[in-house]
């Protein structure tokens, strides 16, 4: 690839991310199956200047190997960004790989679920974004949330409604727990959202925490 033709599929990329960030993550959709946007976070992370939009390029034969690099490359890097807001909460990541095209998006979810517990065990979500990605809402399984125009893995911290991306396993679970165990005293779960409520309990029941 050409360096003229790097800066064409770059300015394109970031264009489509710009897009569907505004117009799709930040807003609401009948089908999320609660009310507000697809993402809280995302323009709280952008009017604060606490995004970070990278490009990566993966070839004509990309492989697992080359998109789990680039996913704990952009770990490293997130943790080597001098984030200009103070809140560390709205620090997000947004890396786009244009040119992984549709039929090889499957590496983008293999490499995901293989570096999760790496952004987990630093109190990081890592999530992938693609045309073809199947992960549904989390109160809606007929709405498959996470579509994207242009292949995208996002980086931010772990926040409040994790909870469901992170009961899977104990360890998870845990990490969630020492973050935002004190939501669910018994006093304070009268006033938080009870699906979430539910969806806690039920995990802490499973690894034989107390509730």
């Amino acid at each position: 690839m050409s360096s003229g033709e790097s800066a064409v599929s770059v300015d394109s990329a970031l264009a489509a991310v710009d897009s569907w960030l505004t117009e799709y993550i930040s807003a609401r959709h009948p089908d999320l199956g609660r009310i507000g946007p697809i993402c809280p976070f995302v323009a709280p992370s952008r009017k604060n200047r606490t995004m970070e939009v990278r490009v990566r390029f993966v070839g004509h034969s990309p492989t697992l190997e080359l998109v789990e690099e680039i996913a704990r490359g952009s770990l490293r890097e997130y943790g080597l960004v001098s984030w200009q807001g103070r809140n560390p909460m709205l620090r997000a990541m947004v890396v786009a790989l244009p040119d992984l095209r549709p039929e090889d998006t499957k590496l983008l979810d293999e490499a995901q679920s293989r570096v999760k517990d790496e952004f987990v065990a630093q109190g990081l979500m890592v999530g992938q974004f693609h045309e073809n990605c199947d992960v549904p809402a989390a109160r809606n399984p007929d709405f498959a949330v996470s579509r994207a125009p242009v292949p995208v893995l996002a980086i931010r911290a772990i926040a409040l409604h994790d909870i469901f991306f992170l009961s899977e396993h104990r360890h998870w679970f845990e990490k969630y727990r020492e973050k935002f165990g004190g939501h669910y005293t018994p006093e304070a779960m009268e006033n938080e959202d009870r699906f979430r409520v539910e969806h806690y309990r039920r995990a802490a029941l499973k690894y034989g925490c107390p509730v």
